[in-house]
């Protein structure tokens, strides 16, 4: 009588099992935000046509995107005409920095005021818009 009540019970689990994404545990696909001009946070001049590739919450790359490939399961950011900057005031992008940045519509250096209205948000290595690619 016990096996007939747990039977079911069993039943449930393993299809619940079955269903479950092969993805799950597995990390996410590294971001590549491409095109923009990037303002490190470091001093040096603004780099255009800049690549900035993000994996697992950290900064891997930051620099000029020629000669550069992308990996092929990145999700891509098309950010022409932006300007890539770090969102805290002191912050790098730079290799191993976390991923936390902005995309402004202008250049911050020359008006500040815009870092108040961001186009787009990456904290920790997500967007906070995670309906726009």
């Amino acid at each position: 009588m016990f096996a007939l009540r747990i039977l079911p019970l069993a039943a449930i689990l393993w299809l619940q099992a079955c269903s479950s994404t092969p993805s799950e545990g597995l990390p996410d696909p590294p971001k590549a935000i491409v095109g923009g001009t990037l303002i490190d946070g470091t001093g040096r001049p603004p780099i255009p046509d800049a690549l900035v590739v993000v994996e697992m919450g950290k900064v891997v790359v930051a620099t000029a995107s020629a000669g550069l490939k992308i990996p092929d399961n990145a999700v891509r950011t098309n950010a022409k005409g932006l300007f890539i900057t770090p969102s805290q005031t002191g912050a790098r992008l730079e290799y191993g920095a976390p991923a936390d940045l902005f995309l402004l519509s202008g250049n911050p250096l020359d008006n500040p005021l815009i870092l108040g209205s961001p186009m787009r948000v990456m904290k920790t290595g997500e967007w906070l818009d995670a309906n726009k690619k």
